[in-house]
């Protein structure tokens, strides 16, 4: 942490500030995520679970610094996810602010969910599936309605979901919430699918969905 530093901002009070100047392309601040199942999120200390991100069905923990750069609608940094690194969009001097776009970090937990659940559907598993919805989750599709997560997974399962096309998200309340329209291959044909996902224990889980 000696080429940045922490200073006051708005994560839980925190932000990351440039400890030397930095020029345009270089690695400002690198981290390795903590993956989490539930008990390990369930046993986190107080306030740690407002860094915990959400990356296709599964839970990581961001560490010190990173988990402390703030977003700016005009960022310093970029997010290189493969690499987990924030690196300089433009030179940044000394003093100044590290910060981010979050909402491409947002996107990139919803994309990535969607593919986890695109690759459940089309592998058929019950397994994978499970993990995605809620046990609380509610499903119309045929003009019938599955209640709880078994169900829901028994009622996928039997529709032959295969696929899914046309994906717009729309998200209404932050990053703790989000409505996806899609397009799903069935084993009646192509349908129109809406679903409702919510961050639950850390982790997005889907809520609602409607298909027809």
């Amino acid at each position: 942490m000696n080429d940045v530093t922490l200073g006051s901002g708005s994560l839980a009070g925190k932000g990351v500030y440039a400890a030397r100047n930095f020029a345009a392309g270089e690695v400002v601040v690198a981290y390795q995520l903590r993956q989490l199942d539930e008990a390990d999120y369930q046993a986190l200390p107080a306030g740690d679970d407002l860094f915990v991100h959400s990356f296709g069905g599964q839970r990581y923990l961001y560490p010190t610094p990173a988990r402390f750069v703030n977003h700016s609608d005009d960022p310093s940094c970029y997010q290189d996810f493969d690499r987990c690194c924030d690196i300089a969009l433009r030179p940044i001097a000394r003093g100044e602010p590290v910060t981010i776009d979050a909402n491409a970090e947002t996107a990139r937990e919803l994309s990535t969910f969607l593919g986890a659940y695109e690759y459940a559907l089309k592998h058929r598993s019950a397994h994978h599936l499970a993990a995605l919805i809620s046990g609380e989750a509610d499903l119309w599709i045929d003009n019938e309605v599955a209640r709880g997560g078994d169900a829901v997974v028994a009622a996928l399962l039997r529709a032959g979901l295969t696929s899914l096309s046309r994906v717009e998200w729309i998200i209404g309340t932050g990053r703790w919430k989000a409505l996806c329209s899609t397009r799903a291959e069935t084993n009646l044909g192509s349908q129109h699918l809406t679903v409702l996902l919510k961050v639950l224990a850390g982790n997005w889980q889907i809520v609602y969905q409607h298909a027809g």
